[in-house]
């Protein structure tokens, strides 16, 4: 048996924003190696289950079960195996494809949606709550691909959220809208669709331009279902969170517009049908194909 070798992951990470939220691997657990002088490295489970076994064969005796996210302690391979500690006085052997050593590790600051594949439009397969430490699996230009719940999962950069300071006027310069509506409940994608087409955007952005800034964050609307990525002429981007009560609002960097203001009536109100209509197919996903039609 051989003592393995160290896998040294080279992580670059641009901004102190984003070192913050990434823990770098040790070379080894020198904790461990102070206690027993053994010599052993950080590792995670990344199946649901994965078999603790006396030798390194298939059919040695199963010593326990382990699960997805559980740390162990790799201390040497032989072949396909590793010789693991589950703990420090509970050893055995692993099959090496279903264990991740010494990766550096993923902590959110905050809530943090995560996707399916690395993109914004992507279906969301969770929201993970602050504090959570995720092992990193590989890293992309604008995304962290996570290891989660037996799966993995990306979770997009703080560099790549940074976006120039929103300001309304510029969607009236859009070169694209893509909205995308998920089931918070299930992650699922409701409806996804790109709106490409000059007249159009050219009805979208003055409809998003026409605001009123209500503020820091005050409407009781229900926010995180619809969410509008617009591109501006310069090739920067903007979030936009759109209400999803009838309410003509939307959400950015923590403040809210009313739009189309131009168009409200204090006597019959506005509903959002008046932007949700432009998106082919969102009225009918959303139960409300009839509501276009009417005055």
């Amino acid at each position: 048996m051989k003592r393995i070798v160290a896998l040294v992951l080279v992580w670059m990470l641009l901004g102190s924003t984003a070192s913050a939220l990434v823990v770098e691997p040790q070379e080894y657990n020198t904790s461990f190696a102070e206690k027993t002088g053994i010599y052993a490295y950080d590792a995670y489970v990344l199946c649901d289950s994965l078999t603790l076994r006396a030798k390194p064969d298939i059919n040695s005796k199963s010593l326990r079960s382990l699960s997805h996210g559980q740390k162990l302690l790799v201390s040497m391979r032989e072949g396909e195996w590793y010789h693991v500690y589950a703990s420090e006085h509970v050893e055995g052997w692993v099959k090496s494809e279903y264990v991740l050593v010494n990766p550096p590790l993923y902590v959110t600051e905050g809530e943090t949606p995560a996707y399916a594949y690395g993109s914004r439009y992507a279906p969301r397969v969770a929201l993970l709550s602050k504090n959570e430490t995720l092992p990193i699996i590989h890293t992309t230009e604008d995304y962290y691909i996570i290891s989660l719940r037996g799966a993995s999962a990306w979770v997009e950069k703080p560099e790549a959220r940074m976006v120039k300071q929103f300001n309304p006027s510029q969607l009236l310069t859009i070169t694209s809208a893509a909205l995308l509506c998920t089931d918070v409940e299930t992650g699922t994608t409701k409806y996804h669709n790109e709106i490409r087409d000059p007249a159009v955007l050219a009805e979208i952005g003055n409809l998003l331009a026409d605001v009123e800034d209500k503020g820091p964050s005050v409407s009781g609307c229900p926010f995180g279902i619809a969410m509008l990525t617009v591109t501006f002429a310069d090739g920067s981007t903007a979030l936009l969170d759109l209400a999803m009560d009838d309410c003509c609002i939307y959400r950015v960097d923590g403040r809210d517009y009313a739009y189309a203001r131009s168009r409200w009536n204090g006597d019959t109100g506005l509903q959002n049908d008046v932007l949700f209509s432009l998106f082919p197919g969102l009225m009918d996903s959303l139960g409300r194909g009839n509501a276009a039609t009417q005055e």
